[in-house]
């Protein structure tokens, strides 16, 4: 004779993102708890990581996002920007709140982070570029973008690559290849020109800041 039937026990957000595993199941925090209560576990792991070199929480839910739009479905405004969105819209839709609402201002850096490491595949840039809709969000990409411009321009060699090589988290001595000013300013500026056809930013910045060459 059967004996009864054990009941299964929710897990709570705290026991899914603090139960020891680098996977973190990132799907079922957001479709079956509150999203601020999510986004603030996922906030006190990320303070918890020592190795400021290693993937925190916030690194690994940016690279969940990426992995559901990558996998999803192409949805482009035109043959110059392919973009791809996911395929589960409601999933989707609580990602676009808990990165532009819930996690910020702690995401900010971890997305810079993200479009500046992005160097073998940038078209891919705007699989999370799509779910932007801050405008707080967007002036620190575009605060970024005017950065690396000034920097393609820095007469000291040492000093060139520096700041992309902060926002990448990469070692000052890492290959300066890697942390090219001028590629990091393409790329970023691919990203906002892409913002710039979905979402009214003309208080940010118009198509005309976005120039590579100074404006004589």
């Amino acid at each position: 004779m059967a004996g009864p039937k054990r009941k299964w026990k929710q897990l709570t957000p705290e026991e899914i993102i603090s139960g020891g595993s680098v996977i973190i199941d990132y799907e079922t925090l957001l479709k079956e708890h509150d999203i601020e209560q999510v986004a603030e576990h996922i906030l006190e792991a990320s303070y918890g990581e020592s190795d400021y070199m290693k993937k925190d929480t916030i690194d690994r839910f940016l690279d969940f996002a990426f992995f559901k739009a990558m996998t999803g479905y192409w949805d482009s405004p035109s043959d110059a920007f392919p973009c791809r969105r996911m395929s589960d819209r409601e999933l989707e839709s609580r990602i676009v709140e808990i990165i532009n609402v819930h996690l910020y201002p702690e995401i900010v850096l971890k997305l810079l982070k993200f479009f500046t490491r992005n160097l073998h595949d940038p078209d891919s840039n705007l699989f999370i570029a799509n779910m932007i809709q801050s405008r707080e969000i967007i002036k620190a990409v575009y605060d970024t973008f005017v950065l690396f411009r000034k920097d393609v321009f820095e007469p000291d060699r040492n000093r060139r690559c520096l700041n992309v090589k902060r926002i990448q988290q990469f070692s000052p001595r890492s290959d300066d290849r890697l942390s090219s000013p001028l590629d990091a300013a393409a790329r970023f500026k691919y990203v906002l020109e892409f913002i710039l056809l979905k979402i009214n930013v003309s208080a940010v910045y118009t198509p005309e800041d976005l120039r590579l060459a100074p404006v004589l």
